[in-house]
């Protein structure tokens, strides 16, 4: 085989050329044809004998015997059999047939090596290579003798260095000796010194200590003082409640007394005198109901603790006015309702909750308990209601976009209807929000926002920004800031949020890669604004100017398309409306 022909010394044999390029395996040469250049079996040399009469053929006594089993790198399945001197390179048949075909010397290999060895050639080659060899000797010799002159080179220049350095460290040694000495001569002297120092610098400081303890003193009180200032408004609502309470009481005690002893008289003037005072009494508690807590947290400056810091400075605290307070929620319970469509919810107070069935057309009505909810009525409309706000503790108003109307519904104490009014207009409204005695609404075709009156009349019209463009393409929901300065409005098509002053100012615009096609949106008493995202599977907390606190709910929470989210102060209540389903999370503060 040609393998064991290459790899040994001792085993020369050629095999047949034609068996390996048609694929038979390795057969052994028994023939070589001159013409050809072929080594070839006793099959093959037959049947080439046969078809190539004129050819002369070499029997294995005289076929040439140097054999060459290197493979031509461009053709590998090809033995390298030739030699072109006028090229001064090697080829295999392909090589020789296709690049050679204008040379003149091209020659089959183990015929021109013939009697190599006794050439001239090869003579001189040997003869260079005896010489080389006796040359590297020599210079063998002259190198080892030149390595024992620079060891002892190197042995000389390193004693003379390890001597120089060992002078050099005695003397850096001596030096530092001398300095202690002449730092132990001065330490006594400066000891006496320091110790009188010392007394009058600790006079001096315990001095400026106590300016100092009396400096922060005051900045802690001026601190206090502002803190109880930043809630005197606040505070005050207290005695402003107390106040309706005991006009709402008089006002009573003396209508009861004129019915009861029939002066009809006295009745009839106070009925008609006493009408201007319920409606103030209305209107203060509804405004102590929508009063906005300012969030505040005492801030210490970052003072470096050094003396004359802490000496120059005047400010140590100060009230840090918070946008937002950061939320956590923990899932509570689940509300399995059967609503494909929750267009909206409403925690009207800690025990109920309004859900409107948008594709059904109607109202169900829940009451909470701390873990779990139960349906108690259905209020069914004519057509879809769409989204809800709350007047007060038993009035609530609802969008019907299909009708372009909004309804006022009254309830009884235990959540009956008690009476309806229709708002009829002429826009498509979808969203609404309650504030100040009017009605903020949100209008498709055109899109825009709207301040109403009571009575349905248009106050305010907002659908385009200061150069002329179009403020919305859906506005679904919307809602009003803790404080009543600031509307913020969803919008479908456009995949964000924006927030509006009441003269129709844009103050703020929130969008993110994270929130798609929001949907209802609601406020907490800190101004937090919660939005839902459809599509994104999510609730966004924003602050009050609508930069992104974090996202507060998302898949994780198993939400799927969340289209209405409720928030209830009282009770700390997260409430999302999905297809079906509404969960509930508890809400604390971070």
């Amino acid at each position: 085989m040609a393998s064991s022909t290459q790899d040994s010394d001792e085993v020369k044999e050629m095999y047949c050329e034609e068996c390996e390029k048609h694929g038979d395996g390795y057969t052994p040469a028994v023939a070589f044809c001159v013409d050809c250049v072929e080594y070839k079996c006793v099959t093959c040399q037959k049947y080439h004998k046969r078809q190539s009469k004129t050819h002369k053929i070499l029997d294995s006594d005289s076929m040439p015997q140097d054999f060459y089993f290197e493979k031509c790198s461009t053709h590998p399945q090809m033995l390298i059999k030739f030699y072109c001197s006028e090229c001064c390179i090697e080829a295999c048949q392909e090589c020789k047939d296709n690049g050679h075909v204008k040379c003149c010397d091209v020659n089959h290999l183990p015929t021109i090596v013939s009697g190599i060895q006794q050439s001239d050639h090869f003579k001189e080659f040997q003869q260079n290579l005896n010489n080389l060899s006796a040359d590297i000797k020599d210079a063998e010799k002259l190198l080892n003798a030149k390595s024992k002159e620079v060891d002892k080179q190197e042995e000389k220049a390193n004693k003379a260095c390890k001597e120089h350095a060992d002078q050099l460290i005695a003397a850096y040694i001596q030096q530092h000796q001398d300095v202690i000495d002449d730092f132990d001569k001065t330490v006594e002297e400066t000891i006496a010194r320091l110790k009188k120092e010392r007394l009058e610098l600790d006079e001096e400081l315990s001095e400026k200590e106590s300016n100092f303890k009396n400096k922060i003193t005051k900045a802690e009180i001026d601190m206090k003082e502002e803190v109880v200032s930043t809630n005197t408004n606040f505070k005050l609502l207290k005695s402003k409640h107390f106040n309706l309470v005991e006009n709402l009481k008089a006002l009573t005690a003396d209508l009861e007394q004129a019915q009861k002893l029939g002066q009809n008289c006295k009745l009839f003037i106070k009925l008609k005198f006493t009408k201007q005072l319920c409606e103030n009494i209305r209107e203060n508690n509804e405004q102590i109901q929508q009063a906005y807590i300012d969030r505040f947290k005492c801030k210490t400056y970052n003072i470096q603790p050094t003396e004359l810091s802490l000496e120059s400075d005047t400010r140590f605290f100060t009230l840090e006015r918070l946008s937002t307070v950061e939320r956590r929620v923990v899932f509570n319970f689940d509300i399995n309702c059967n609503i494909d469509i929750i267009s909206s919810l409403l925690a009207l107070s800690e025990t109920t909750l309004l859900i409107l069935d948008y594709r059904k057309c109607r109202q169900v009505i829940y009451k909470l308990g701390t873990s779990q909810a139960i349906c108690i009525d259905y209020i069914t409309f004519e057509t879809n209601p769409f989204d809800i706000t709350k007047v007060s503790d038993y009035k609530v108003a609802v969008t019907f976009p299909n009708e372009r109307m909004i309804r006022l519904i009254t309830f009884s104490k235990d959540i009956k209807v008690l009476n309806f009014t229709d708002i009829q207009g002429n826009d498509i409204y979808t969203g609404i929000a309650y504030t100040n005695n009017c009605f903020i609404v949100s209008c498709l075709g055109p899109a825009s926002v709207k301040i109403l009156s009571m009575l349905g009349e248009i106050v305010k019209t907002f659908d385009k920004s200061d150069n002329g463009q179009n403020l919305f393409i859906e506005p679904w929901y919307l809602t009003v800031s803790p404080d009543n300065t600031m509307i913020y409005i969803s919008d479908w098509d456009k995949h964000y949020v924006t927030c509006l002053t009441f003269d129709g100012k844009v103050k703020a615009i929130y969008k993110d890669d994270q929130l798609k096609t929001p949907q209802q949106i609601v406020v907490d008493e800190y101004g937090s604004v919660y939005v839902c995202g459809f599509n994104s599977y999510n609730i966004h907390q924003l602050t009050s100017g609508l930069t992104k606190v974090k996202i507060l709910v998302d898949q994780n929470d198993r939400l799927h398309q969340p289209r209405s989210v409720a928030y209830c102060p009282n009770i700390m209540r997260l409430f999302v409306g999905m297809p079906n389903n509404i969960k509930i999370f508890n809400v604390s503060i971070e």
